[in-house]
């Protein structure tokens, strides 16, 4: 019996280790692609509101957002281009150098906490996207 319970810990110690070392692969591939900026997704309003750090960047088609608590390879969260619409402002008493963007598509609602160079990237984005029109 004590031999099993010295098998069953050390596989479970090696699963772990398996997943970190997934985990941080995940991370690191993540935070070295181009264009892509950190960020905390606000999501819910409250005793629901929840608040994830992750990753966003903007594709062509949409605002993709990778949450930094998954191993998921897709997006966590995406936004499409057309009929996302985004507000910024500048949290009060918050550290300087940090942007809260309202963002709405589909009748929902998120917040985003952004660098400011992030978010005027992202306001340029949305604004040289095609028109409704198009």
């Amino acid at each position: 019996m004590p031999h099993t319970l010295i098998i069953v810990t050390i596989g479970v110690v090696i699963a772990a280790i398996g997943l970190l070392g997934l985990w941080c692969l995940r991370w690191r591939y993540l935070v070295g692609k181009p264009g892509f900026f950190p960020c905390v997704l606000v999501d819910g309003e409250g005793a629901g509101r929840r608040e994830r750090h992750g990753l966003a960047a903007f594709t062509g088609p949409a605002l993709v957002w990778f949450a930094r608590d998954s191993l998921k390879p897709t997006p966590s969260c995406d936004w499409p281009r057309q009929g996302l619409s985004i507000r910024a402002r500048s949290p009060e008493g918050a550290a300087a150098g940090w942007q809260v963007v309202h963002l709405a598509s589909g009748g929902r609602t998120w917040l985003l906490v952004i660098s400011q160079s992030a978010c005027s990237g992202l306001l340029s984005w949305i604004e040289a996207g095609p028109t409704r029109s198009e």
